[in-house]
């Protein structure tokens, strides 16, 4: 995505998130979209076929625009803990896979 293209993506997501609001878009509409990700592995997994793994890329693609909305919308110290739970995440992945951790 170049600048452009990801300014608008973020100007997009303002105007969305300030049009349904913080508890539509935080308590039903992410956990929507995470259940609709969930059911299309489901299927992938029952059947992989081409269309089934598309069907993951676009509810991938919802959940990611509702995580990015989910950090737009709350407090900014939750947003601070939020990025330094993310960080701890990844380093301690890092840290398994350094120790010889398996796939």
């Amino acid at each position: 995505m170049n600048l452009h293209n990801a300014a608008k993506f973020e100007d997009c997501l303002v105007r969305i998130s300030t049009h349904y609001g913080y508890d539509n878009q935080v308590f039903e509409k992410l956990p929507e979209e995470v259940d609709e990700l969930q059911e299309a592995f489901i299927d992938y997994f029952k059947e992989p076929t081409r269309e089934h793994w598309l069907h993951i890329i676009e509810e991938a693609a919802d959940v990611h625009i509702m995580i990015e909305q989910f950090k737009m919308l709350i407090k900014p110290e939750d947003k601070k803990e939020f990025d330094k739970v993310c960080l701890e995440k990844v380093n301690r992945e890092i840290g398994r896979i350094e120790a010889g951790g398996k796939k």
